[in-house]
């Protein structure tokens, strides 16, 4: 089966009881490139990689993947911003749970 990016690396990309080899015989998988240059192609991801697509993004499919790479990115960040927030809320309710039992604690002890 030949696998890989450009045609000289096609021939040299195997696949062997359903693993993939890059051209360079290393262990392969399929992985995605979010760079400007790049926005959403699938390469061979090892040590040395080759492009598993045909050809680069271009024109308005090219900015359509950067522009919802860049929104993924900020809702990605908005999310851990958010999971610190909840984290950091869970730490306060709990100590106000514990101020709250030693009153009433304080309280019923008199």
């Amino acid at each position: 089966m030949e696998l890989g990016g450009g045609s000289n690396n096609r021939r040299r990309s195997k696949a062997i009881a359903g693993n993939v080899l890059s051209f360079c015989g290393l262990p392969a998988k399929i992985s995605q490139a979010w760079t400007d240059k790049n926005p959403g192609r699938r390469f061979y991801g090892c040590e040395r990689y080759n492009w598993f697509d045909e050809e680069e993004a271009f024109g308005w499919q090219k900015e359509a993947l950067i522009e919802v790479r860049n929104q993924i990115r900020k809702k990605d960040k908005i999310i851990a911003e958010l999971k610190v927030t909840i984290s950091e809320l869970r730490s306060d309710l709990v100590k106000k749970e514990e101020a709250e039992k030693d009153i009433i604690n304080s309280f019923l002890k008199r």
